[in-house]
């Protein structure tokens, strides 16, 4: 029951990410903004194939990252069979709040992150701050990042200058699922379940491809091989 929770969640996500490439234009680029010009000429692109191929992924990249990673919190949440923390606050109080997955059974918050170098000083400072919170309702607190092997060192370090050891209260790619499933090898079921999805729904690479294409087709109708008029136009 879980997994097909999962895979729907997975499914919406790349639902999405189709819309969001069909509907990308030449005038998005050209006319909206979608392109910085300057940066076009710092990195020497010479054609409009490469403003264009750059344009677009970076479009899709800078669409979908912050959503992709809202799904995978929610996937690992369905996963561990865990609760969102702003779900439990009548219960608990507002502190609890701030957790993106609980366990209450298990008296256990978990603040999640998706790869190992996704926080920086402040970030890790500010966990500290919310797991002493957690500790002192009873809760035990964890840091959990969804891949990787190792954390970059000024993680552990500020954690462990916090009181906060990694070994107690970090856990990373395989050893989520050995912490909370007892099943370390689970990772490649989480991995089939993001899998399933994208079969589901069509190859998005030949989707992209062609976006990019077509706008360059369209694009190369209007300045020819003039790159430097196509640059000057997004002013």
């Amino acid at each position: 029951m879980s997994e097909q929770k999962a895979l729907l969640k997975v499914r919406e996500f790349v639902l999405k990410a189709r819309r969001l490439i069909e509907n990308i234009s030449a005038e998005d680029l050209v006319e909206k903004g979608g392109a910085n010009p300057y940066m076009a000429k710092a990195l020497g692109m010479r054609t409009i194939d490469e403003v264009v191929e750059f344009f677009v992924s970076r479009r899709i990249e800078r669409s979908l990252g912050t959503s992709f990673g809202n799904v995978l919190d929610e996937v690992i949440r369905i996963l561990l069979g865990g609760l969102k923390g702003k779900e439990l606050v009548k219960k608990y109080g507002k502190w609890i709040k701030w957790w993106d997955i609980v366990l209450p059974d298990k008296k256990i918050v978990i603040s999640v992150k998706s790869g190992p170098a996704d926080m920086d000083k402040d970030q890790v400072e500010y966990f500290v701050e919310r797991a002493r919170e957690a500790e002192s309702n009873g809760f035990q607190p964890f840091l959990v990042f969804v891949y990787g092997k190792q954390a970059f060192p000024i993680i552990e370090n500020y954690l462990i200058k916090g009181g906060y050891p990694p070994k107690k209260h970090l856990r990373i790619g395989k050893a989520v699922f050995e912490e909370f499933l007892v099943d370390s090898a689970y990772y490649k079921k989480a991995l089939e379940i993001f899998s399933t999805a994208g079969e589901e729904t069509g190859d998005l690479f030949a989707l992209i491809e062609a976006k990019i294409k077509a706008i360059t087709e369209e694009l190369k109708r209007k300045y020819g091989d003039d790159v430097d008029k196509l640059i000057e136009d997004m002013f």
